[in-house]
């Protein structure tokens, strides 16, 4: 029986367990937030771009709501407002200011031929976000008069939501019968050089599909596993400079977003997502690449073992539902739910990694589509993050970062994938400023 867990007001939506911790810390370096985005051929019209977003929303009502600061909780509430677009600026990722936004959770963006959508992560993860920005290219396509399709994964229009779209996974599978998974010790963070602002600095890497898919298949591993092993290995180089003495090394550890819907088939809309945590420990001594390959292939697959995801789940939920949780008003919970957002989450890891995964794109749209894109918003203790989506015969690999001129990471990191016979093809958002001198 699919059940939704709910601590809000009759009538109004409690966040999901995920979605719990993003409201309270949120920041100025810690926006929460991430964008995908599909470039297109043809000039973007706003005006039928409104007409796709509305068309999109009277489908996914549950996305038609605006967050509330309760006596107890933060919770959703149905938005009546029209949504706004918006202009697309020079810098992804940042806070969503919801006053700004007629209080929605998304962002809908457009340039001349982009159409973008940013979302704040109590609404939904990556990969539900993408069915967002699905649903409003294929209506703006139709709409539009180029094309008429259907993207693999997105909602049918013409079907009444499903229970299971606006459930909470998390309530769903929490069992409290068994253990909950201890949390792991902190990890490293790298100091970087220069100066930081909270504008979303990118370096985006391109390279063709194909070439880097038999390259991972040579060395027998997924393109999840590579490249998160070439960004420990850069991390592993860059602690080396900083911190001489090797005993005194600190943890390499990454976050990877794992998306849940393909390990328990559960099709929600809300959060579903839980981290897998791989890495290495410099202080025992250097880690050569083959080494962290397996070391970060053996991670991923302990980690995405279900019954342990379980456990982390009945950890997370168990404490949502302790009494003293539960009745803590919220400008008690506030502080400390930023507590737990630093022990279990960012002290936990030196560098967030996530891989969207490849996006199929109908024959119908192929002769249209010219780019995609994903991107994280860094936070103020780890400010790099990495993004990756593939689309057509391309990978889009975007860095995020808040330095305004440190690139030592994404230099590496490019020139590993050059020197191991991967091509790369750069583009910046950085302006002159923004770079090395």
């Amino acid at each position: 029986m699919i059940r939704v867990q709910s601590y809000a007001p009759d009538g109004f939506i409690a966040l999901d367990n995920s979605a719990l911790i993003y409201p309270p810390t949120e920041a100025r370096f810690n926006a929460n937030t991430y964008r995908v985005s599909i470039d297109l051929k043809q000039v973007i019209v706003p005006e039928i771009l409104d007409l796709a977003v509305q068309e999109m929303l009277q489908r996914c009502s549950y996305a038609k709501v605006s967050l509330h600061k309760g006596f107890f909780w933060y919770f959703l509430s149905p938005n009546h407002k029209t949504p706004i677009l918006h202009e697309e600026g020079s810098f992804p990722s940042g806070r969503i200011f919801r006053k700004e936004n007629n209080g929605y959770l998304f962002k809908v963006l457009y340039s001349k031929h982009r159409i973008a959508l940013e979302c704040f992560h109590a609404l939904t993860d990556g990969s539900g976000a993408l069915v967002y920005l699905k649903m409003i290219v294929s209506e703006y396509c139709r709409l539009a008069g180029i094309a008429e399709f259907t993207f693999s994964g997105a909602l049918d229009f013409s079907k009444r939501p499903s229970k299971q779209e606006f459930s909470d996974p998390f309530q769903h599978f929490f069992d409290p019968k068994i253990p909950g998974t201890p949390s792991t010790g902190r990890a490293y963070h790298r100091i970087g050089t220069g100066s930081y602002d909270d504008r979303v600095k990118v370096i985006s890497a391109t390279v063709d599909a194909k070439t880097l898919r038999e390259r991972c298949k040579s060395r027998g591993y997924t393109v999840t596993v590579y490249l998160c092993s070439i960004l420990l290995w850069a991390l592993q180089e860059l602690q080396k400079q900083e911190v001489p003495v090797q005993k005194r090394r600190k943890p390499l550890k990454l976050s990877v977003p794992m998306n849940l819907r393909n390990i328990f088939h559960f099709d929600t809309m809300r959060n579903f997502t839980l981290f897998a945590v791989p890495g290495i420990e410099p202080a025992l001594g250097e880690y050569t690449f083959e080494e962290i390959l397996q070391k970060i292939y053996l991670d991923m697959a302990f980690s995405q073992d279900p019954k342990r995801i379980r456990s982390q789940i009945r950890r997370n939920v168990g404490g949502e539902r302790h009494i003293l949780m539960r009745f803590a008003p919220t400008a008690i919970k506030n502080p400390l739910f930023k507590l737990l957002s630093d022990s279990l989450g960012d002290d936990l890891y030196t560098a967030v990694i996530s891989n969207l995964g490849y996006v199929s794109i109908p024959p119908e749209l192929e002769s249209s589509l010219t780019r995609m894109d994903f991107y994280l918003c860094p936070g103020q203790m780890n400010k790099v993050a990495l993004a990756i989506v593939g689309w057509k015969d391309k990978v889009t690999i975007n860095f995020s970062s808040f330095f305004n001129t440190d690139t030592d990471l994404e230099r590496l990191f490019c020139q590993f994938l050059v020197q191991d016979g991967v091509p790369v093809e750069i583009a910046t958002n950085r302006s002159d400023e923004h770079k090395e001198q």
